[in-house]
């Protein structure tokens, strides 16, 4: 088989580099140009607006809103973190024991969530977390004797960490459970015979030995957390008042609820700036040289 010249393998790449150009690139170059202009999604500026420099960045930090989005995009970032490795973690190492029953079932049930699209998720949950009786998990509540929980309002922030966990933790145990599987058989039997317990086979040897994988779940899972919108808008919109929003539910404001395209699209600058701070701290604790 001869091998193809690079102008061939360019043109069968073509389709797909313009379709990020243009769906990709493009827009996000233009996204950061709008964030230097006071540009409008209705009324006079949205025709003839013009270019403001950094004053929608100096209005951002000075927005006590922004600040207390951004702190509840890293409080939900954490805890949805944690969570996910402790579930996801857990899964993986019940699915790592070779002669444990039911393992397909507790796969299926684990990855499920993860081919159920994002707004059906969203109904999926709305029904769960409704007001009073109607909501399934208040008619569950309701069979031990405790009165229906306005589960949104009462502890938004909670419930969407909480939805979140059922939603993405298959996709940690799939990663975890692919690096405990790549593990020698040999360190682990040497552990034994030496004596190492439940406790210390995890934490010094399953653990580092996977740390590569577990960064690399960290680092995907923190910045799609960090960028989450559908499921939380759709769940409470941000609300009540603004308990849950987050700073892609603020950036979506700011552009299409205020119209002040803009401002909102400098919000959405400094999320893709934190984001890539973010990225660059896990690649380095990977050793990644960039």
């Amino acid at each position: 088989m001869t091998r193809l010249s690079s102008k061939t393998l360019f043109l069968f790449l073509a389709p797909a580099l313009s379709m990020v150009l243009i769906f990709t690139l493009l827009p996000a170059l233009w996204a950061v140009y709008v964030s230097f202009t006071d540009l409008a999604l209705s009324g006079p500026k949205a025709m003839n607006f013009k270019f403001i420099g950094l004053a929608n960045y100096v209005k951002l930090f000075g927005d006590d809103k922004f600040r207390h989005a951004l702190w509840l995009s890293l409080e939900y970032t954490f805890y949805t973190n944690l969570g996910q490795f402790i579930l996801g973690l857990s899964a993986a190492l019940v699915l790592n024991r070779r002669k444990l029953r039911g393992q397909g079932f507790l796969l299926a049930v684990i990855v499920l969530p993860m081919v159920i699209p994002g707004i059906t998720q969203a109904l999926i949950w709305s029904s769960m977390l409704g007001a009073k009786e109607l909501g399934t998990l208040n008619r569950m509540v309701g069979l031990v004797g405790f009165d229906p929980i306005l589960w949104l309002r009462s502890a938004p922030l909670l419930s969407i960490v909480l939805v979140n966990f059922w939603n993405n933790s298959g996709f940690a145990m799939i990663l975890f459970l692919s690096g405990l599987e790549s593990i020698p058989k040999e360190i682990l039997e040497s552990a034994t015979i030496d004596g190492a317990n439940a406790w210390q086979m995890l934490t010094r040897i399953k653990l580092p030995l996977i740390r590569y994988v577990v960064l690399l779940w960290l680092l995907l899972n923190t910045i799609g957390c960090f960028g989450t919108f559908d499921l939380v808008f759709a769940l409470t919109r941000g609300g009540p008042g603004n308990a849950t929003e987050l700073v892609g539910i603020y950036v979506y404001n700011q552009g299409f609820q205020f119209f002040e395209l803009g401002y909102g699209s400098a919000a959405a600058m400094i999320m893709l700036i934190i984001s890539l701070l973010l990225a660059f701290v896990y690649l380095r604790l990977m050793r990644v040289e960039l």
